[in-house]
């Protein structure tokens, strides 16, 4: 039964070693101003890319998540306005940055591609964020 266990537990170590270890990534005053933030990888590649937009009657989030090759795989976005909800969604992006799948809610109201909420990333690394 012990053997059982610790089997057990040297799988799920396994598992937790292979996760990145992510650190802040330095923005400038004007991206971190306009609701910037950013988590880089020991090589300094882009991991994490979130925007976060928090006003009286609507807030919108959107989380971008990066491979070790830095370029996008998923992204995961919420927005909600005095109507309520306008969508709460999570989906995967291929290489030419199109989204390909996506699950989640999407009310009547938000009929743009989700594409549209896709934060540039090169953009904010340089700096260049409009609030």
């Amino acid at each position: 039964m012990r053997r059982k266990f610790t089997l057990l537990v040297l799988l799920s170590g396994s598992v937790f070693a292979a996760q990145p270890v992510l650190k802040p990534l330095p923005l400038g005053v004007a991206c971190q101003n306009a609701g910037y933030s950013a988590l880089q990888d020991a090589a300094g590649t882009l991991r994490v890319l979130r925007y976060v937009r928090l006003v009286p009657d609507n807030s919108a989030r959107v989380t971008q998540y990066y491979g070790a090759s830095g370029r996008l795989q998923s992204i995961r976005a919420t927005a909600s306005g005095f109507a309520g909800v306008l969508y709460d969604l999570t989906a995967t992006v291929d290489a030419r940055g199109n989204v390909v799948a996506e699950k989640g809610y999407r009310s009547k109201l938000f009929t743009d591609n989700l594409k549209t909420v896709i934060r540039d990333a090169a953009a904010v690394r340089a700096g260049r964020c409009a609030l």
